[in-house]
């Protein structure tokens, strides 16, 4: 499992490097005519395409039964099936972000209720308490949910989508549970460190070794979480393990 899982690493971040570069591409390219219009138009489907055929390779390179000589052409079919968990996302995206929205428009009222109701005079931990819920909502669900639908689409075609086995798994507790540990593992918690560096270090060559090497090992990093939230996704049971 573990060869398995660096491979999958490799690919997840060659493949999003790439993607990442034709992002600064498209944030080059001056849209002054038609000709940079349709270029940058063509690059943004050539993005989504990508994105899906990396991602729809991560996923299927976890099952066993998939050879690695055709899970570049597998991967393919999969592209469609990767957009539509994709678009799950959107949508629980879209929701926490109105649901955040109201919150923040009301809070003044909320304040005045619970004083007057329970004799509230700090609010302060609630609301940060409801903004940890929507990120969980938003991240841990959203993504459990989305990564389940596409894997669950793969194994047994969009005849899948109507049905209530992916939702049961991507509401499974443990699921739930291990996907929001990594995401806090390898994504929030290194985040938090981006900007840190030594107070002893120069500020020449030296920092911009170090810099380098940060945001390298924390890219590597992310990319090893995604790869497992993905591996855990393929496994057939609720296991904390990913499938080997």
């Amino acid at each position: 499992m573990t060869s398995r899982l660096f491979a999958i690493t490799a690919w997840l971040a060659s493949g999003h490097a790439v993607l990442f570069g034709l992002f600064w591409l498209l944030l080059a390219i001056p849209e002054s005519n038609v000709a940079m219009l349709v270029a940058s138009a063509l690059i943004v489907v050539l993005m989504i395409v990508l994105f899906g055929w990396v991602e729809g390779l991560g996923l299927l390179a976890w099952s066993a039964e998939t050879p690695a000589r055709q899970l570049p052409q597998r991967a393919i079919p999969a592209i469609p099936v990767v957009l539509l968990g994709t678009a799950l996302f959107v949508v629980m995206w879209y929701l926490t972000e109105q649901a955040g929205t109201w919150w923040s428009a009301h809070q003044g009222e909320t304040d005045a209720w619970l004083m007057l109701r329970f004799g509230w005079t700090s609010t302060g931990r609630l609301h940060v308490g409801v903004g940890w819920l929507l990120a969980f909502v938003r991240y841990g669900l959203g993504i459990t949910l989305s990564v389940a639908l596409a894997a669950s689409v793969l194994d047994g075609g969009f005849g899948r989508v109507v049905g209530a086995g992916w939702i049961r798994k991507g509401l499974s507790p443990r699921r739930v549970l291990l996907t929001t540990v990594l995401l806090l593992a390898f994504a929030w918690l290194p985040w938090r460190g981006v900007g840190w560096r030594p107070t002893w270090l120069s500020p020449n060559w030296q920092e911009l070794v170090f810099v380098g090497l940060k945001l390298g090992v924390l890219y590597l990093g992310a990319n090893l979480g995604w790869a497992l939230v993905l591996g855990t996704s393929r496994h057939n049971n609720d296991s904390l393990s990913p499938t080997s």
